[in-house]
């Protein structure tokens, strides 16, 4: 009768051992959080982790449990320790759910978002980081620009429909700037007003990532079963994914026409991979397409959220508007013949270029906390104890709500603190940026990023005023939508209303 409670039993003394006996049982937390960790997977299942964990570090302070082995601080002290160059700390198991499942692990792997041996991941960055940089980008700016006038074309034609999905917007015009630039030829996505369901598809893995990392356990047994369950009910990765399947079609295209000799009709990004995998033979074959397809898959959201972030950061503060049009009509960039911006120019704006550093301040892309392993010999925290083997992280935007890194006022849309910097407060304040990763596994593709964002920001104001149309979490705006944060993996704004008008 006994082996009837003993379930019960084992589970009480789980409970019971994580809530007064596990090593992290003296730091802060909820309740719920110091005996399972289905309360995170709770919280990041509806994500709410922006808001919640900003809301966690006011009632615990700046160390709290958010699950049994699991820590989130705020003190950017430790910051170096934990993401500077150089750092023992790894990423955790959370990073395991979005890899391959009959993918074999080794050295022939590579898959920068996921990737944990350091030391392989230094050598990939070293020989790709050049391919990278923003010079080399700019030899293929004339792709960005071809996506970039087709779009503001588009935005001519949505302006007299007084509404308008700006998040959508930018998602599919990054899904044409990102398939051209790295494959030669865009998707199609701006022409279609559609990328046919890829973003949506990419939303819910995201979301399914952001909950299932907490379970390790669980995300194995998915990984046996997800590939099953496609063949079974369908919904296979050709139709789920388009952009992804596109992309494959365009690498495979390239691979022929290379293996007969053919001069490649269009140079770009994976031109430059694969010339870098025939002269260096440490950069292996297989290298290039997996750091095409990632940075096809991570760059479209990561861009979309920046946006719109610029885009609610200026509307929301018209001072700030005023003087970042004042800087682009005094440098020329009131154009209505709906010219892209070079990067050259818009990187010469400072006061736009100090708005573009505010708003990945204030709305990081990835508005999670960023886990990684304790290494040996374990870590103090605000005086609290951490051994090896447990988690710690730190949320990019409570770190870039610190007033301690980011100065006075933190809490607002105020561009002017990254011009009245010192070059070692900049520095500081830039290399505490999360949006691009930690100074130790920075995005290869940040550069990239920064030179598309530029450029789309750069022309969409120079032609035209946007004005907020709705409320983050108020009435729905003339399309009927209401504007939500959905805080996954990464951050997205959905329902964001915007009225864009011709200047």
């Amino acid at each position: 009768m006994w082996l009837l409670y003993l379930p019960t039993a084992l589970i009480f003394a789980y409970f019971l051992y994580n809530r007064y006996f596990h090593p992290l049982h003296k730091i802060p937390g909820p309740f719920l959080a110091s005996i399972t960790p289905l309360w995170l997977v709770y919280q990041c299942y509806h994500r709410r982790r922006p808001r919640l964990d900003m809301e966690l570090h006011k009632a615990y302070g700046s160390i709290v449990r958010i699950s049994p082995n699991e820590i989130m601080f705020s003190n950017p002290d430790h910051f170096r320790e934990v993401y500077g160059a150089g750092t023992k700390f790894t990423k955790s198991r959370f990073y395991e759910a979005p890899t391959d499942p009959v993918q074999e692990a080794g050295w022939e792997k590579l898959d920068m978002l996921v990737e944990k041996d350091i030391e392989k991941l230094r050598v990939q960055k070293r020989f790709a980081g050049p391919i990278y940089s923003i010079s080399n980008a700019l030899k293929h700016e004339h792709l960005i620009d071809n996506n970039i006038l087709r779009s503001l074309q588009r935005f001519r034609t949505l302006s007299s429909s007084k509404s308008v999905d700006i998040y959508s917007e930018f998602e599919i015009l990054n899904v044409d700037i990102m398939s051209e630039f790295t494959f030669g030829k865009a998707y199609g996505a701006v022409e279609k007003g559609s990328d046919d369901g890829h973003m949506a598809s990419m939303d819910s893995m995201w979301a399914w990532w952001g909950w299932i990392g907490f379970l390790p356990w669980l995300n194995e047994i998915d990984k046996i079963y997800s590939p099953w369950a496609s063949m079974i009910f369908g919904g296979s990765a050709e139709k789920k994914f388009p952009v992804f399947s596109y992309a494959i079609s365009q690498i495979t295209a390239y691979e022929t026409a290379s293996a007969s000799g053919q001069k490649v009709p269009v140079p770009c990004l994976l031109d430059d991979l694969r010339t870098l995998s025939r002269t260096r033979p440490e950069f292996k074959d297989n290298w290039g397409m997996r750091l095409a397809l990632t940075d096809l898959g991570a760059g479209v959201d990561t861009m979309s959220w920046t946006l719109s972030a610029f885009i609610v950061g200026i509307a929301q503060n018209p001072s700030v508007y005023q003087k970042l049009k004042s800087e682009l009509d005094s440098s020329g960039l009131n154009s209505k013949d709906a010219t892209p911006v070079p990067y050259e120019t818009a990187a010469s704006l400072p006061y736009f270029q100090a708005c573009l550093h505010e708003c990945q301040r204030m709305w990081p892309n990835i508005a999670v906390s960023i886990p990684r392993d304790v290494p040996a010999g374990g870590i103090e925290i605000d005086g609290y104890f951490i051994p090896e083997g447990y988690t710690v992280g730190m949320n990019s935007k409570v770190l870039g709500w610190s007033g301690e890194v980011f100065g006075r006022e933190p809490e607002r849309f105020r561009p002017e603190r990254w011009l009245e910097a010192d070059k070692a407060q900049r520095d500081s304040m830039e290399n505490k940026n999360l949006s691009f990763g930690g100074s130790a596994r920075k995005c290869p593709g940040m550069h990239v990023a920064w030179v598309c964002m530029s450029k789309v920001l750069a022309s969409l104001y120079a032609n035209f005023e946007v004005k907020l149309l709705n409320e983050l979490d108020g009435k729905p705006g003339p399309a009927g939508h209401v504007w939500r944060e959905h805080g996954s993996f990464p951050t997205k704004w959905h329902g964001l209303e915007v009225e864009l008008i011709a200047r």
